[in-house]
């Protein structure tokens, strides 16, 4: 019972590592993951990557925090962000995220997680750490740069008009939310972003539209 306690504690989303705390040193902690998964006190999503059963969980399961656990380093991002936003129409039901490294997708029981590459320049601004009251938290993107790190991955742009029907048409981005974006944080990213047309194609429309 004080073992299944301990396991509460931990939190609804685990890792092999987490769980090493309670099994201690020289513990059998394989014998004892395959217990509880046998059991039914944790379920496995990945491999090393598990969540506990619903009447452990002291709050509800986030499957941000998984999306960081899953595959590293990485941020939440892309349409998961902008849909929650607002910004897009579009229910996501992918959990979309950013990643220095190479893409990858996870389908498990939870839902499908999907990491997209983006350069470690790009990569290493525009992120903040989001806390539950427990104080666990995840990485993710600010809604400004969710929005260039889909824009980044979605290809480049001839012309400022090129680019307005890419937000408006093909993304169908809500115009009138799009401008209560922080338009100086926006101007800022974009001047981070690499590729000299795409910074100025965006800077001339952000200026435009928020003229």
């Amino acid at each position: 019972m004080a073992e299944i306690r301990q396991l509460a504690s931990l939190g609804p989303e685990l890792d092999f590592l987490s769980l090493a705390n309670i099994a201690g040193e020289g513990g059998d902690l394989r014998g004892r993951v395959s217990r509880w998964m046998r059991s039914g006190e944790l379920q496995g999503v990945v491999k090393g990557i598990y969540v506990t059963a619903p009447e452990l969980r002291k709050r509800p399961l986030s499957l941000e925090i998984l999306a960081n656990k899953i595959y590293g380093p990485s941020y939440v991002s892309f349409e998961y962000v902008l849909s929650r936003a607002g910004l897009i129409p579009e229910a996501v039901r992918t959990l979309t995220s950013a990643t220095p490294k190479r893409n990858r997708d996870f389908d498990t029981p939870l839902g499908r997680f999907s990491y997209r590459h983006l350069p470690p320049a790009v990569y290493s601004f525009g992120w903040t750490r989001r806390e539950h009251s427990d104080g666990s938290g995840w990485l993710e993107a600010l809604p400004e740069k969710a929005l260039l790190d889909w824009l980044y991955r979605s290809g480049s742009f001839r012309s400022v008009k090129a680019l307005e029907e890419r937000l408006f048409e093909d993304f169908r981005l809500d115009p009138d939310l799009f401008r209560g974006l922080d338009w100086q944080r926006l101007m800022e990213y974009t001047s981070r972003m690499p590729g000299s047309t795409f910074r100025i194609h965006l800077m001339k429309l952000l200026r435009r539209l928020y003229a």
